[in-house]
């Protein structure tokens, strides 16, 4: 009975582990309202646009100033790390709110700069995929993410 009881231990250990390894690596985790704020980097959405598409009005300034910019980083930086791709992925993706394309400005021009909003010469932040986001999360199901 003894020997029983040695390994119900290392199992319970082995399962304790297994379980937490699966809490960080779901998906679910990084999904807006749990990991990521509701609406997902809203700054960020205003810094893209103006960027990548040179639009004035609204959508800010057609040389988006230092504070835009530093707003999207910080916001960005707020999310955990393993989120950061998926964050920028509901703000490409996401309903309600999703970047639209303009004449001259493709959503998929919009999405390549999303991409590198964590590289080291845009907001410096570390992700999962080592810097840079090669998926955002809508290009798993096709665009369609209603998550919040």
């Amino acid at each position: 009975m003894a020997s029983g009881h040695r390994l119900l231990l290392p199992a319970a250990v082995l399962l304790s582990l297994l379980a937490a390894c699966a809490a960080t690596t779901d998906p679910t985790a990084c999904a807006p309202g749990m990991a990521i704020p509701v609406p997902p980097v809203p700054s960020c959405r205003i810094y893209a646009v103006s960027r990548t598409c040179g639009l004035g009005g609204p959508y800010g300034p057609r040389d988006p100033s230092p504070v835009l910019k530093e707003r999207c980083c910080r916001e960005l930086a707020a999310v955990p790390s393993r989120c950061r791709c998926a964050a920028l992925g509901f703000m490409m993706d996401g309903n309600p709110g999703r970047l639209q394309g303009f004449r001259g400005c493709s959503r998929e021009a919009q999405r390549s700069f999303a991409r590198r909003l964590t590289r080291q010469a845009e907001c410096d932040l570390p992700t999962v995929d080592g810097g840079m986001c090669y998926e955002l999360a809508g290009e798993h199901w096709g665009g369609a993410v209603s998550a919040y």
